[in-house]
């Protein structure tokens, strides 16, 4: 499975289904869950889908989602979320069951896991005694989240790769229907409004702006601007292929903005990733975007 989606990417495609007034199905779902990198990007995705008020099938967050959760807090929201109103007969026992295990997890006493498993009976649900022991369990539900995609990675009948060039098509179709103009003014609005401030993770993870992305190739026109020659080849989609490079890097505190992203050929990019010459870094810096 060659294929990669960062949040910002993610997101793109949860506003494109709002806007095209498409239902988001299981499958769609589970690929951008594969995707994400830690429980920061969990929460955010989390927030998207309420944001958006797209239509969730239920099950996503029982059988998916849930396993996902790493806070006690969260959990019992997200608990509510699908238990409204103490309404047994609108959602499975089985899955009752899930949410209450899982708040179990996540619980840090024995005290608190038995007043979970009585509460689960006022659902008809019993929680047995095993469960109610696994009280405290976060790396355990760490361990199962690692699990969960290394079956989604092997499963030869996922959907993800039909899925992400679908994803990739409706993006395509997207950014081809803005000028120029109109995509550096969404960006510069985001970057005014602080929707595109770089977020760093405890694992160093950065998010990316699709968008940025999308600009520095647009401006270069499909020539590299480092070497000024055309980019070596076309991409599946017929598109020069070029890469986004900050030039200021992320890790070092730069920022994902439209004055600190050009695009390069693969080769120019991995020159100036492995020598950091100040002579390509003084070229680059003086690129100006008169739009």
């Amino acid at each position: 499975m060659n294929i990669t989606m960062d949040l910002s990417e993610i997101f793109l495609y949860l506003e494109l289904m709002k806007k095209e007034k498409k239902k988001t199905s299981l499958d769609e779902l589970n690929l951008m869950v594969y995707f994400l990198e830690d429980y920061d990007q969990i929460k955010e995705f989390k927030n998207k889908l309420e944001e958006l008020k797209l239509k969730v099938p239920k099950k996503f967050y029982t059988e998916v989602l849930i396993h996902f959760i790493e806070d006690y807090e969260d959990c019992v929201t997200l608990k509510n979320m699908i238990l409204p109103n103490r309404d047994k007969r609108r959602t499975r026992k089985e899955d009752i069951g899930i949410i209450f295990r899982h708040q179990i997890m996540l619980c840090k006493s024995k005290e608190e896991a038995t007043n979970i498993q009585n509460e689960a009976k006022e659902y008809g649900v019993e929680v047995s005694e095993r469960w109610v022991n696994r009280f405290d369990s976060l790396d355990s539900i760490k361990i199962e989240q690692i699990e969960w995609k290394k079956t989604r990675r092997s499963d030869k009948d996922n959907r993800f790769t039909e899925i992400y060039e679908q994803f990739c098509k409706m993006k395509i179709q997207y950014f081809e229907s803005i000028s120029l103009k109109q995509l550096k003014q969404t960006l510069l609005e985001q970057q005014a409004t602080g929707k595109n401030t770089r977020k760093i993770a405890q694992i160093s993870v950065f998010n990316r702006s699709v968008y940025i992305k999308e600009f520095a190739k647009r401006v270069a026109n499909g020539v590299c601007q480092l070497c000024d020659k055309e980019a070596p080849f076309l991409d599946k989609q017929g598109n020069p292929f070029l890469e986004v490079h900050h030039i200021h890097y992320l890790s070092k505190g730069g920022s994902d903005t439209i004055d600190n992203v050009v695009a390069l050929c693969p080769n120019c990019h991995r020159k100036i990733h492995q020598l950091e010459l100040e002579e390509d870094i003084k070229k680059l810096s003086k690129k100006h975007w008169i739009i």
